[in-house]
């Protein structure tokens, strides 16, 4: 293999099923009134352990997202037995609607709200019970300290390389109108189209690991759907491993939050997929990717990586108790949302309400020009054209949907328009809605951490800043 220079990279890569072995509450939609039904495709724990001058993991789990108490949990337990830092590992999630939310056991760190083993939303915390919830956590925590085990042990020498490409596989759901914004699809809104493709390759040239990143909701089924599945990307996984039988396939979730796939935009409105259409719209991407691992411009990664974690905290509006019971006496408001508020209306009774909200900001430069920002939450697409725009384009990888779950993180744009992923602050138990000047706390703090970086080369930099 040439050196190409910087550091010289040792590689594995695998992966396992997570799949429940037993009917469970599927989340990521208010009207499901039941437990999942069967299994269409098995839901998987997958990564990729890199070492270079220092070692990263990459982790992807098949679920809807996971709260502090599952992150936390897992990273400390991956600290304890491997010396990961939590700056060095990375766990996104898919965000699959056809999977669980996942916690860990420390319940100060749960969000709650939801759990695997119940059988219908409810507005009474003390009737969910997390037992099965924290047996699923000890199962993943496991999977995934064999899988690292496994890559310590069959590291193998290679390249890294990476290449984007653009693909039309998602459509924005905000609508712009006169009276606001609407949830339909929105063909002419400029969204973040990169498709970045990142090649794991061994001495011999054999492509071992295919890591590909878009962002885009895998809400191509509905809320009718109660098959547990790793929804498109699970299936546009499967095709790339067939395709490439030594490989395992990584989905990397973007900056999706108002994104959905557009083989499911119907003209004026969405429809849910059936299993068929979703399966047609997997194996659509794969052969996106496929085309261009064969015929795409690839550069090599010159493997010298340096990385830091920020926690900035973002700030909502202090929005009064009345607002909330508004809602509540409005005939047109669901019983999903009613739930939400009066869970709220608790924590405004017990001194628990939020006004302010860490999120993560992970930042790995993987050479001098190539780097990944991931966000925790569900991130808007704006936030990914504008790292990009002020960064560079060409290497910059920005992910959402990355060490936790929470909530969605507008744009200041959006905040002013409104809409859904404004609107339903109070699901998350927020005071209200986030303010503008999110939007200059991320970006400024990431400007921030990319000078930082630039002045210490191979300093593995732990910000934690409000």
């Amino acid at each position: 293999m040439p050196y190409t220079g910087g550091f010289f990279l040792k590689f594995c890569i695998g992966k396992d099923s997570i799949t429940p072995a037993e009917p469970v509450f599927l989340s990521g939609f208010g009207d499901r009134t039941r437990k999942s039904e069967g299994v269409h495709d098995p839901i998987y724990v997958k990564a990729a352990l890199l070492q270079s001058n220092k070692s990263l993991l990459i982790v992807t789990i098949d679920a809807l997202g996971a709260d502090r108490s599952f992150i936390q949990g897992v990273k400390d337990e991956l600290k304890a037995k491997f010396g990961l830092e939590h700056d060095e590992v990375m766990i996104n999630f898919s965000h699959t609607h056809a999977s669980v939310y996942l916690t860990g056991r420390d319940a100060r760190l749960r969000n709650g709200g939801y759990s695997m083993g119940q059988d219908q939303w409810t507005d009474h915390e003390e009737e969910l019970d997390y037992t099965y919830d924290e047996l699923y956590f000890d199962f993943v925590k496991e999977k995934l300290i064999h899988l690292v085990q496994h890559c310590l042990d069959h590291l193998e020498e290679g390249e890294l390389l990476i290449g984007r490409t653009a693909s039309h596989f998602g459509v924005s759901r905000r609508y712009r109108t006169n009276q606001g914004i609407e949830w339909r699809p929105s063909y002419d809104a400029e969204i973040d189209q990169d498709l970045f493709v990142l090649k794991l390759m061994n001495a011999k040239r054999d492509v071992k690991g295919i890591l590909y990143a878009y962002g885009c909701h895998p809400t191509s089924m509905g809320s009718s759907n109660y098959f547990i599945s790793g929804d498109y990307s699970g299936a546009a996984s499967r095709h790339l491993e067939q395709s490439y039988p030594e490989a395992v396939a990584m989905f990397l979730q973007g900056c999706g939050a108002e994104i959905k796939p557009r083989k499911s935009a119907d003209g004026v409105t969405f429809k849910e997929c059936s299993i068929e259409e979703m399966e047609e719209a997997g194996a659509g991407l794969a052969i996106e990717i496929n085309d261009f691992m064969q015929n795409g411009a690839f550069k090599s990664v010159s493997c010298s990586f340096r990385t830091m974690l920020l926690e900035p905290n973002l700030y909502t509006e202090r929005t009064p108790v009345e607002h909330y019971h508004q809602i509540l006496d409005d005939p047109e408001s669901s019983e999903f949302n009613k739930i939400r508020v009066k869970k709220l209306l608790k924590k405004f009774e017990d001194g628990s309400i939020k006004d302010q909200v860490p999120l993560y900001i992970a930042i790995w430069q993987l050479d001098e020009s190539t780097r990944i920002v991931a966000i925790e939450g569900e991130v808007s697409t704006g936030y990914s054209r504008m790292i990009k725009k002020l960064f560079g384009p060409d290497q910059t990888m920005v992910l959402g949907y990355t060490n936790g779950i929470y909530c969605y993180i507008p744009t200041r744009e959006m905040i002013y328009e409104g809409g859904y992923e404004v609107d339903n602050f109070y699901y998350y138990g927020h005071r209200g809605p986030f303010v503008p000047e999110i939007e200059d706390i991320i970006i400024g703090q990431i400007a921030s951490a990319f000078g930082r970086l630039s002045d210490r080369p191979v300093a593995a930099l732990r910000v934690n800043k409000d």
